[in-house]
């Protein structure tokens, strides 16, 4: 074993990342609420564990009323950085009406996070729809870009004085497979016409969203991508495997990076493709999350050296694991600096990590279940918060932009 000292660039941001409909709660105008109560979403719970109570949001982590105490948190564990979002069907609960009332409570939220010494990172789409505009179709809907666009020039008017960098979607490549292929998200309308047309309909939203918003803040924009490590498996494995690539990691990136100013990378898994373009979860010398997600670190470093033809400044927009009894998370996080830090030395320009999440939250399909916070949420005790022991050793790497890595 050798032990050695990686220092990150100076001025790195540290930090964690959140989405505000899986911390919020209670959140009436959302398409999702719609559906989480609804017999369509019961009858898609029924038989999963623990109870179908885990999977209706309700309160969730009640972060709209204690953001302060989070961001506290946050600040005492080192970070400099946070990145969070913006509930579209708060800010405009009926089409038209922008609600002051949560206007004013985000930009406390706002406030507090700067007050606190965080750079942030504001999403503005982040799975969710205003009901409103789920039921004329959403993204589905080229002529539904329009409401993106007012809700997207109204917030960065109003917000431009605190964010640092702004996110126009989160994970476009999931939402629309999760949601009009797959038949997981709602709407549930599986329909690979539909997907692509909702993947191209975000492209443009985006396309046309970024340079408005840059002009009206003067900071950068971009996208938070979802990105997987694909390697082939088998006979033609490297030709299935490129076609998958370009499907999954490529299509989105290459139509909309010309207006992004950094590219944000969700990272968290990587798969082997076979025949006929299957994915399958490596078996093979990998651990697992609570998920059962194989861990495969190096696959990160991969990632991070396909995008260095772009020449962008990247930030790892999320990466982390659903671990309850946190015996893993310690060494995912310190394995995947690792990684990053090795693409830094080949010449990537990465600057910053930001962990999901900072709490246990609302995990979308799998409900709560799913531990993935540095911070614990007792939801049997007034949703108390209580640190884990992998905060802390995160909070040591944040604090000395340094990382301490044992190379077998």
């Amino acid at each position: 074993m050798q032990k050695v000292k990686l220092k990150f660039p100076e001025h790195f941001l540290w930090g964690t990342a959140s989405s505000a409909y899986q911390t919020e709660g209670n959140n009436i105008n959302a398409d999702w609420w719609a559906w989480e109560n609804s017999e369509k979403r019961k009858n898609f719970v029924k038989n999963r564990r623990p109870n179908p109570e885990q999977y209706i949001s309700g309160e969730a982590t009640d972060f709209f009323s204690r953001f302060e105490e989070d961001f506290s948190i946050a600040r005492h564990l080192n970070h400099n950085a946070i990145r969070f979002g913006l509930e579209w069907s708060r800010i405009e609960p009926e089409e038209g009406r922008f609600d002051q009332s949560a206007i004013n409570i985000y930009e406390k939220m706002l406030q507090s996070a700067k007050a606190n010494g965080l750079q942030i990172f504001l999403t503005l789409h982040h799975f969710t729809l205003p009901l409103w505009l789920a039921k004329k179709g959403g993204f589905s809907k080229k002529e539904n870009i329009i409401y993106f666009l007012r809700y997207s020039e109204m917030v960065a008017r109003r917000f431009s004085d605190y964010v640092d960098f702004w996110l126009t979607f989160n994970e476009p490549e999931v939402y629309a497979t999760h949601s009009y292929l797959l038949g997981i998200f709602p709407p549930q309308n599986k329909s690979f016409i539909k997907a692509l047309r909702v993947v191209n309909n975000i492209i443009t939203a985006h396309n046309l969203t970024a340079p408005q918003v840059k002009a009206q803040t003067g900071k950068p924009v971009s996208v938070a991508f979802h990105l997987s490590d694909l390697q082939p498996s088998g006979p033609l494995g490297g030709l299935v495997r490129s076609l998958s690539h370009y499907l999954a990691n490529e299509y989105i990136l290459r139509r909309t990076v010309k207006t992004c100013d950094f590219i944000g990378i969700n990272y968290y898994e990587h798969f082997h493709i076979g025949v006929f373009g299957k994915r399958i979860t490596s078996r093979t010398g990998h651990e697992f999350t609570d998920l059962n997600w194989s861990i495969h670190p190096e696959g990160l470093e991969r990632v991070l050296l396909n995008l260095k033809k772009y020449n962008k400044p990247i930030y790892i927009t999320e990466n982390g694991l659903a671990d309850e009894q946190d015996l893993k998370r310690e060494k995912f996080i310190k394995d995947h600096l690792f990684f990053i830090h090795r693409a830094i030395k080949q010449g990537v320009d990465v600057r910053g990590y930001l962990y999901w999440s900072l709490t246990d939250n609302f995990e979308w399909q799998h409900g709560f279940w799913p531990r993935f916070g540095l911070v614990e949420i007792d939801r049997e005790n007034s949703l108390k918060r209580k640190v884990r022991y992998s905060a802390l050793k995160y909070a040591e790497i944040c604090k000395e932009n340094l990382l301490e890595y044992e190379i077998k």
